[in-house]
């Protein structure tokens, strides 16, 4: 049979003591970081713009901003008239664009790839569309004409 034995009052508050040093430790190593530049200290911008086909609007896609250099992402569900606004803020840089499915869509939808099936295969993907944009901080708006 274990049998429990309390410890001496002097080690409780050894390990209470210990528990808040590091408890210390952790806050201050959380708020110092380690040395680089956290996306989220970066100056932030919101999207919103168009993107057309061949002069008309562009619906049933998402338009997404992808940044490996300042590691961050985001997306854009395009509307009935081919505009869109992207999910959140994202840091200040530039971007590669590309279409791909909206973000919400049934099984009907991904097989008929009605907006996704006109769009020339470049745009596609991040690593080979052209489209480009520069996202400065506050508001950004861009308009896209695929071709």
């Amino acid at each position: 049979m274990l049998a429990l034995i309390p410890a001496p009052t002097g080690t409780h508050a050894l390990l209470r003591n210990g528990s808040l040093c590091c408890a210390g430790l952790l806050a201050i190593t959380l708020l110092t970081g380690c040395g680089g530049t956290s996306v989220a200290s970066k100056p932030m911008g919101t999207v919103s713009g168009t993107v057309s086909l061949k002069g008309q609007p562009l619906t049933d896609c998402r338009v997404n901003y992808i940044s490996e250099q300042l590691g961050a992402s985001a997306g854009g569900d395009l509307t009935e008239d081919g505009s869109f606004t992207l999910d959140g803020p994202i840091p200040a840089g530039s971007y590669s664009v590309f279409i791909s499915l909206p973000s919400e869509f049934t099984p009907a939808q991904a097989q008929s790839n009605k907006g996704l099936s006109q769009v020339p295969k470049k745009y596609l993907g991040s690593s080979t569309t052209d489209l480009k944009a520069d996202v400065s901080e506050g508001e950004s708006s861009h308009d896209f004409d695929l071709k």
